[in-house]
């Protein structure tokens, strides 16, 4: 008895029907006849599908030999690479590991497939969910790790297209600057003084240090006294690995002279700040004084508002936090304070 054929050819060139309803693509890859199912017994979808299925198979050379996706994730996310910073790798691992255990909910774990057979579907169901769970910044890193990850696929002939392309990334939500004014500033670092624990004056110091330098925490960590010169800091930007100045306001000075006063380690080699962060102490700060919460990074904010509000223009204020587009991120923050501050001043201009 003849058996019925499985597949059947359309119009089209390259698409199959298969006799349970689903279309197939079909093309000789490596001497051989491979099909991939379209997931759809709908014929016009079918059509529009096609092209980029042909592309992807057509490419994949050696899909045959790929491993899963999350073993692929795990090697990109650990390989030594020249182009990018050991923090960036870092930030890397810690996102694969995260990602896996969001995978490890779905009902298909992606992570156990191969990447040669992960659909578009499939990855956006896993990255949908992973943004339910984390915060825009992180999921498009997360998004830039998979588009690595593709690409070195795309290089070895696992695949034939950077599926993560298709996927957008998330608009950071703009963050809410209600940050404390200056009196309310110097009522936190006194309640954290307050608290005569035997780090606290180290750690009001470093509250201080960060909000009247501008210094990202890791920037702030590295400084030792030996980067304090004439009225500036050398500062190695945290983004880029590369060195700039940063000058040293009032405040700041003033703050260096009572370190200096109260005996504390100054040598070359000793660090400036004497904790790794204050973020314990700003919480409990702001929780005993019912004010809104403060992060670490809000220490930065608050210079840069200070800046602004004494006519700092925003290319000077860019160069000092060590951003390299000459003030427009400044402007995308802070730009509602220097509507704020220009208001202020066209009001002192006299006629």
């Amino acid at each position: 008895m003849q058996r019925n054929a499985q597949f059947s050819k359309s119009k089209v060139q390259c698409l199959l029907r298969h006799r349970g309803g689903n279309y197939y693509a079909s093309a000789k890859v490596g001497g051989k006849i491979i099909r991939r199912s379209l997931d759809t017994d709908d014929y016009n979808a079918a059509k529009l599908r096609l092209p980029a299925v042909l592309a992807e198979m057509r490419g994949a050379r050696n899909s045959s030999e790929a491993g899963t996706l999350g073993a692929a994730i795990e090697a990109e996310a650990n390989r030594e690479d020249p182009a990018i910073k050991q923090t960036t790798r870092h930030y890397y691992q810690q996102i694969a590991v995260s990602l896996a255990k969001i995978a490890a909910k779905l009902p298909v774990d992606p992570f156990g497939l191969s990447i040669a057979r992960v659909t578009l579907a499939e990855l956006r169901a896993l990255m949908d969910r992973y943004a339910a769970a984390t915060s825009p910044t992180r999921y498009n890193g997360c998004l830039a790790l998979l588009r690595r990850v593709y690409e070195r696929a795309i290089e070895a002939g696992h695949i034939g297209a950077n599926l993560p392309i298709s996927l957008k990334r998330i608009r950071p939500v703009s963050l809410k600057m209600d940050l404390p004014a200056a009196e309310s500033f110097a009522k936190v670092v006194a309640d954290i003084l307050a608290q005569r624990k035997s780090h606290s004056k180290a750690t009001a110091a470093a509250v201080e240090f960060l909000a009247y330098t501008g210094l990202r925490i890791s920037e702030a960590q590295s400084i030792r006294w030996r980067d304090i010169r004439d009225g500036f800091l050398i500062v190695r930007t945290a983004k880029n690995d590369a060195m700039r100045q940063v000058p040293l306001i009032p405040a700041a000075l003033s703050l260096l002279a009572r370190l200096r006063a109260v005996g504390i380690p100054t040598g070359p080699d000793d660090p400036v700040m004497l904790i790794k962060s204050p973020r314990i102490a700003l919480d409990g700060s702001c929780a005993r004084l019912a004010l809104d919460h403060l992060r670490v990074h809000d220490l930065r904010h608050i210079f840069a508002t200070r800046c602004i509000e004494s006519g700092v223009d925003l290319p000077t204020l860019a160069s000092w936090l060590g951003h390299k587009d000459g003030g427009v991120l400044c402007a995308q923050v802070y730009g509602h304070l220097c509507i704020k501050h220009s208001t202020a001043m066209a009001g002192k201009v006299k006629a």
